[in-house]
């Protein structure tokens, strides 16, 4: 996704920090189901606003990010997905 590591944060928004236009939206969902092998459907697009809002939806569908944000293995793992 190009985000740097150093910017990846819980607060961070998708639209007001980074920018996100559609297309890049599209891809961040691409990426999370391919990644983390779920299924992103538009009306879970609500729970994207945030990074710390989107590991903790990812968090509810696959059961073992069950640690806060600060869990070096969610934040890494979520790191590894969106940033160069």
């Amino acid at each position: 996704m190009g985000i740097p590591g150093e910017e990846v944060r819980p607060e961070a928004s998708f639209v007001k920090d980074f920018e996100f236009n559609d297309f890049q939206f599209n891809c961040l969902v691409y990426y999370i189901n391919n990644y983390f092998d779920i299924q992103v459907g538009e009306n879970d697009y609500k729970h994207f606003t945030t990074i710390g809002s989107t590991i903790n939806f990812i968090r509810s569908i696959k059961g073992n990010y069950t640690r806060s944000f600060s869990s070096v293995k969610a934040k890494k793992e979520f790191k590894k997905a969106i940033s160069y």
